[in-house]
């Protein structure tokens, strides 16, 4: 059992759970075009957090995974840094932070969401077409690479 809810970023395990992006990243494409994050570019006012949670802990209830909201201020938000603890993988937790950010964003009045995601990240891309992602071009300052696609999906 988990929950999700939007937390602030500056948190021990939030950072761990970033670096364990950061580690996803550097395995699939090492050396190239990645923007390491900490829990300090997460706490900024334009950027919601949320953070899934183990309800079923008896120590506590650990961070299984999070992913940030960015409002880019044109009525669109970026969805950001998305990862799950592989230990607790296929489970509904990608899924879950999802829902939560895209309802977040229509509570703040949002008419999209976007997102960048590796070609070679295929489990995340799926998980986003099954959310109702679809392809796009570039937006914000992101320039076509050959190792990036874009998504977004209307709300």
């Amino acid at each position: 059992m988990f929950s999700v809810a939007k937390e602030p970023a500056d948190q021990p395990e939030i950072q761990r759970l970033l670096d364990l992006s950061d580690a996803v990243a550097a395995s699939l494409y090492p050396g190239a075009f990645r923007q390491p994050l900490n829990c300090a570019t997460l706490s900024r006012p334009d950027i919601a957090l949320y953070v899934a949670r183990n309800t079923a802990d008896i120590e506590g209830s650990r961070a299984l995974g999070c992913a940030a909201l960015l409002d880019l201020s044109d009525g669109t938000a970026e969805l950001k840094r998305m990862i799950v603890d592989p230990e607790y993988a296929n489970r509904g937790i990608g899924s879950g932070l999802i829902h939560a950010a895209l309802e977040g964003a229509r509570q703040r009045g949002m008419r999209s969401v976007l997102l960048e995601v590796g070609i070679r990240n295929i489990k995340a891309r799926r998980l986003y077409e099954r959310a109702g992602f679809r392809d796009r071009g570039p937006f914000a300052s992101y320039l076509d690479t050959p190792i990036a696609t874009f998504m977004e999906i209307s709300l």
